[in-house]
Order: C-alpha cells, then sequence, then structure tokens
C-alpha cells in the first residue's frame, strides 16, 4: 500500500467517524427539553377539576386545570 492510498482511507475513516457520530447526537434522546420548569416553591398548586370515566373497560382518570373548565353564566353566557 502507498502513501496515498494511505492517508486516502485516513480521511474516509475520520470522515465515517464523525458522520457516524453526528448522526447518533442528533438522534440522543433529551429528555427534558420538553418539559416545563417546576414552579417555584412559594407559588400554590393550581386547583383541578378531576373524574373518572367508566366508558371504557379500564376507567380512565382525567384532571383538568380549573382555569380550563367551561363555565357557563345565566341565560346561557359562556365565561371565557
Amino acid at each position: 500500500m502507498d502513501e496515498r492510498t494511505f492517508w486516502g482511507m485516513v480521511a474516509l475513516a475520520i470522515s465515517f467517524t464523525t458522520l457516524v457520530l453526528g448522526v447518533l447526537y442528533a438522534a440522543g434522546a433529551r429528555g427534558d427539553e420538553g418539559a416545563p420548569p417546576p414552579p417555584p416553591l412559594w407559588v400554590e398548586p393550581e386547583e383541578t377539576y378531576s373524574y373518572t370515566c367508566h366508558c371504557h373497560r379500564n376507567p380512565v382518570h382525567i384532571t383538568i386545570p380549573s382555569r380550563q373548565v367551561p363555565r357557563i353564566l345565566g341565560r346561557g353566557r359562556w365565561l371565557p
């Protein structure tokens, strides 16, 4: 094997290794990116409305923040 072939194979090996490491880095799991930060200690926990739906084989427990529960005023007007 001459010197030119040797350096060509070294360049290809380095390029392939860099490509593989780049793909593995891009595909790596970053678990905390989408998670919201924890609330500060002085913040009160939000009130929630919870119920259990028994319309399936296994009961489904549903929890909704109180600010998202639709409310109706008198005469059928919706509150925001």
